[in-house]
């Protein structure tokens, strides 16, 4: 698409930069206060004057739009809704109560309100994510496969309750589960507690899309500082799942994982 019709409501990290490129003219929108790394902003807004930011958005005639990028919860300051974003605050409190799914899918619903579709990376940045196969130079052993195997279990067992999009298994063993801190935090946590008990060394970090999530919009993502993370957590294998999670800076991420000598594979 082309003059003006898509626009990106950008969050942070370098993941909003990487899908403008791909796009032609792309409308950068940001929340005040959270400037989207390396990307120009056209329009900034408020959550609490979002129904007059959604509407200025299709009358400039925005077709489509894209949610790229960590955003978190405001903090909302009554003083700056209008009246008709106040009226959607209850059924965001409802939505809320349903985890960041539950959110996500309000935000969804109430942009395509305004005549309005939202789109996801496998529709505006498709080579972003990961294919099938090994992608980079070593294969996973028949041991990492299991411990893949094991944290596809453990994380389809989650999807239940909304909780996590990763793990870490080694030796059959489940080191730790992504919360709401993010995969940094927990491959950071077992780097710190490797030294604690066997196994020390080896085990795969899995990551995946929740059952039922919105492929649209918060995909898990990894890049070249993930792959720094697992080795240091002492990992060897890091598993995804095909066409659902992102490969930010691709090229970066695989040579750092050849180097680590961590194999990188992804499968349905």
């Amino acid at each position: 698409m082309t003059d003006r019709t898509t626009a990106l409501i950008a969050g942070a990290g370098g993941l909003p930069a990487a899908v403008a490129a791909r796009l032609e003219n792309p409308v950068i929108c940001a929340l005040s206060g959270l400037a989207p790394e390396g990307l120009e902003t056209d329009l900034t807004f408020h959550f609490e004057r979002l129904a007059p930011f959604l509407r200025s958005l299709s009358g400039q005639g925005v077709q489509r739009v894209g949610l790229v990028g960590a955003i978190a919860r405001p903090k909302l300051d009554p003083a700056l809704f209008d009246r008709e974003t106040a009226a959607l605050v209850p059924a965001l409190m409802a939505a809320l109560q349903g985890g960041d799914d539950g959110a996500l899918r309000w935000f969804i619903e109430l942009i395509e309100s305004y005549d309005m579709t939202v789109a996801g990376l496998t529709e505006l940045a498709p080579d972003l994510l990961a294919g099938e196969g090994v992608l980079g130079a070593r294969a996973p052993t028949p041991a990492e496969e299991a411990d893949a195997a094991r944290g596809r279990a453990i994380l389809q067992a989650l999807d239940a309750v909304d909780v996590a999009q990763g793990c870490v298994v080694a030796s059959g063993l489940c080191l730790a589960v992504e919360s709401i801190y993010g995969t940094d935090a927990m491959l950071g946590d077992v780097a710190r507690h490797r030294p604690e008990r066997e196994p020390q060394k080896g085990g795969v970090f899995t990551k995946r899309a929740k059952a039922g999530q919105d492929l649209r919009v918060d995909l898990p993502t990894i890049g070249p500082d993930t792959v720094t993370a697992a080795q240091a957590a002492g990992l060897t294998g890091i598993a995804l799942e095909a066409g659902k999670v992102v490969l930010f800076d691709r090229p970066a991420l695989i040579a750092a994982a050849d180097a680590a000598g961590i194999a990188v594979w992804a499968s349905s």
